[in-house]
């Protein structure tokens, strides 16, 4: 997620060099074409190109809410996820007890171990695979900032693997799901802390619930992960932003051409002042190219990219504050953005 408040303006001209390198050729090759050669015949009425820019912008933005409810319902999931980890280390650590004794140490430890592998096995999952090309330096859409190899992107199972045992760690990775194996192997811990009268059948019940709303959370996440966001939306978005690129500087030739006729400009002068549709073209191309991207950018939330929910950072806090509750000595510290950047 990118977290500094203004966008670097180098970001910004790296992914958007390229339209306005075109809109400024293709505007200025309609004024040469139409000015200097005398083909009056490439203009376009305003009008019908006003109203593709109206429908284009509609769609546009239909697009980016459409994106950003993606991305906001993954950050809810994540959100909840964490906030009902906090809740299962008090629950471990408040209600396993019985008429003589707390819960052994061991025990507690175990299982909000198992809760932290739980939670960087979800992280494996959702980032594991992704639809974007790694790149060793921010890029504002489509690339991956941070490349695969990096611990913290938590594309290797052994992210999960040092909060368990290494016989459950073998059994994790013989699964699909590691995730689904863990709140498994969860549940039967509190059953058996139920036979053994560490728990009466009410702190059971509410320690199986609070497992089941964690796994109702991941099973939200693996939703937006394995559902893409429909392509038809996305590919004529871009369609239909470049349709209305090209089309721009025609229609703009006979607004100019207008003016220029209503202040009875001289021959060369109205040469001039056509020229000036250029910079105009390439600005609004640019506007459009850049709605377009914004909702392209937010399609996918959990594929590792600049703009996506921050895992990584969100499920550090968690582990530190589970370690801490633990009376752990060996704390990790918070993730730092990297380059503007929160993973």
């Amino acid at each position: 997620m990118y977290v500094r408040r203004n966008i670097r303006i180098k970001y910004m001209l790296e992914e958007s060099w390229v339209v306005l390198a075109f809109a400024a050729l293709w505007s200025f090759i309609a004024v040469y074409v139409h000015e200097i050669l005398g083909y009056r015949w490439i203009v376009m009425p305003v009008l019908p190109v006003t109203l593709i820019g109206i429908a284009v912008s509609l769609y546009l933005g239909f697009k980016s809410v459409s994106a950003y409810n993606r991305w906001w319902e993954a950050r809810i999931a994540l959100g909840g996820i964490v906030a009902r980890s906090r809740e299962w280390a008090f629950q471990v650590r408040s209600l396993i007890f019985n008429d003589t004794d707390i819960a052994p140490p061991d025990v507690v430890k175990e299982l909000i171990y198992r809760h932290l592998a739980w939670l960087y096995a979800v992280a494996y999952m959702l980032r594991r695979t992704s639809r974007l090309k790694a790149s060793n330096r921010t890029r504002i859409f489509r690339h991956r900032r941070i490349d695969h190899d990096t611990p913290t992107m938590h594309q290797d199972p052994a992210s999960f693997g040092r909060f368990l045992t290494p016989a459950e760690y073998a059994a994790a990775q013989t699964y699909r799901n590691p995730p689904a194996y863990l709140i498994r192997r969860q549940a039967e811990t509190v059953r058996e802390l139920a036979r053994t009268g560490y728990l009466d059948s009410v702190r059971q019940y509410e320690m199986i619930a609070l497992l089941a709303r964690l796994d109702f959370g991941h099973g939200i996440c693996e939703r937006i992960k394995h559902t893409p966001f429909p392509r038809q939306i996305a590919y004529f978005g871009t369609v239909f932003t470049w349709l209305f690129i090209v089309l721009l500087p025609l229609a703009f030739l006979d607004v100019f051409e207008s003016e220029a006729g209503t202040e009875h400009l001289s021959t060369i002068l109205t040469h001039e002042f056509m020229f000036s549709l250029v910079p105009f073209a390439m600005l609004i191309s640019w506007i459009f190219f850049m709605i377009e991207k914004v909702g392209d950018s937010s399609e996918d939330p959990f594929e590792g990219g600049v703009n996506d929910v921050p895992i990584s950072a969100l499920f550090r806090v968690t582990e530190i504050d589970l370690l801490q509750d633990l009376g752990e000595t060996n704390i990790p510290s918070l993730l730092e953005p990297v380059d503007d950047v929160l993973y």
